[in-house]
C-alpha cells in the first residue's frame, strides 16, 4: 500500500497495481507510468507517497540526477502544490515541483504560482495509422529509407517477440551491447548503460502483457520495439533499439505500428526528447499528432 503523505517508501514490483489505480484515470503520461518508473529507478531512488488523493513521486532527474518531487491527479491541486514545494525546501531542494502533467495543471492558481512549460518532457503521441502506411508526401523520405534497407539487408523478417524465451532475451542483450559499442564509436563520451540497465530490468520482470516485435536479416536481430498496451486503444513504445543499417529503425517504426494496430490500438506515446537536439529530430520527423504536456511550479514571488 502506498502510504499517506509526509510519508514514502522505495519503488516495489508489489506497488504496480496501487499506482495504475491512480495513472489509469489520466492520459497515459510516460512518467507516471508503473513500468518506465520501475525500469529507471536503475539507484532504488524514487520514492512514492499519496497526498489529497494523488499520485505523489520523487524522482531524480534523467540527466543530472538530482531528485525533486512531482505528482499526478486533480484533486485539491493548489493544496497539493504548496505542501509539496514547502516540503521541498524542508528537504534542501529547489523549491520547483517538475514533471506536472497537464491534467495536474488544469485547475492550478496562476496568481499564486508559476506555471512554466517544460517542452524538454513534453511525450510524443503519433497516429498509428500513419505510422502504419507512411503513404503520404510527409513521409517519402521515410519509404525511401525502408526501401534501402530492404534491398540491402538480404533476407529480412518480421515477428512478434516471446520475451519470456532465454534465447530472445539473450538476442536483444547482444543487439543493445552492439547498439552501444556503435554509438560509442561515433561519440567517445557517449553513455547510455543506464538505458542498458533499464531495459535489463524490464526482462528480469518477466510480464506477459507486452507487444515485442522483432525485425531479423538473414537470420539475425537487427531492431526490435517493446510496446505496453493500454487502455483507451493508447500502447506506449519502452525500448526501441536498431543495429547500424540506414533505414532499420524506419521499418521498424513501421511495422510496429502495424502490428499495434491488429490490437486496435489508435495512437502511442513515444515520451520525451530531453531537450537533446538530435532526437527531438527524430522525433519529430515521424510527424506527431498531439503532445502531453507537463510544466513546472514554484512559487510567484510578490
Amino acid at each position: 500500500m502506498i502510504p499517506e503523505f509526509p510519508q514514502f517508501k522505495g519503488l516495489e514490483l508489489s506497488d504496480k497495481a496501487d499506482v495504475e489505480k491512480v495513472t489509469q484515470k489520466y492520459p497515459p503520461y510516460s512518467d507516471f507510468n508503473f513500468i518506465s518508473m520501475w525500469c529507471w529507478d536503475i539507484k532504488g531512488d524514487m520514492k512514492i507517497s499519496m497526498l489529497n488523493g494523488n499520485l505523489v513521486v520523487r524522482f531524480t532527474d534523467y540527466i543530472n540526477g538530482k531528485p525533486f518531487f512531482s505528482f499526478l491527479g486533480d484533486n485539491m491541486v493548489n493544496e497539493t502544490v504548496e505542501t509539496l514545494l514547502e516540503f521541498s525546501k524542508k528537504e534542501g531542494l529547489e523549491a520547483k515541483l517538475r514533471l506536472i502533467p497537464e491534467v495536474s495543471v488544469a485547475g492550478l492558481d496562476d496568481i499564486r504560482f508559476v506555471i512554466e512549460e517544460d517542452s524538454a518532457h513534453f511525450d510524443y503521441i503519433y497516429d498509428i495509422e500513419k505510422l502504419k502506411l507512411f503513404d503520404n508526401s510527409e513521409f517519402k523520405i521515410k519509404r525511401n529509407e525502408i526501401s534501402k534497407f530492404l534491398r540491402d539487408s538480404g533476407d529480412v523478417k518480421i515477428q512478434a517477440l516471446d520475451i519470456l524465451d532465454p534465447n530472445i532475451k539473450s538476442d536483444i542483450v547482444n543487439l543493445n551491447l552492439d547498439w552501444l559499442e556503435n554509438k560509442k564509436r561515433r561519440d567517445p563520451f557517449f553513455d547510455i548503460r543506464n538505458e542498458l540497465t533499464a531495459i535489463d530490468r524490464f526482462l528480469n520482470m518477466n510480464l506477459a502483457n507486452f507487444h515485442t516485435v522483432g525485425i531479423f536479416s538473414n537470420n539475425e536481430l537487427v531492431a526490435y520495439s517493446i510496446n505496453e498496451i493500454c487502455k483507451n486503444n493508447f500502447a506506449i513504445g519502452h525500448f526501441y533499439k536498431v543495429k547500424k543499417y540506414n533505414g532499420v529503425f524506419s521499418y521498424l517504426m513501421k511495422k510496429s505500428a502495424s502490428f499495434l494496430s491488429d490490437f486496435n490500438i489508435k495512437s502511442i506515446n513515444f515520451e520525451q526528447d530531453l531537450g537533446i537536439e538530435g532526437l527531438r529530430r527524430s522525433k519529430k520527423s515521424y510527424k506527431p499528432i498531439d503532445f502531453l504536456k507537463k510544466y513546472i511550479i514554484s512559487e510567484r514571488v510578490s
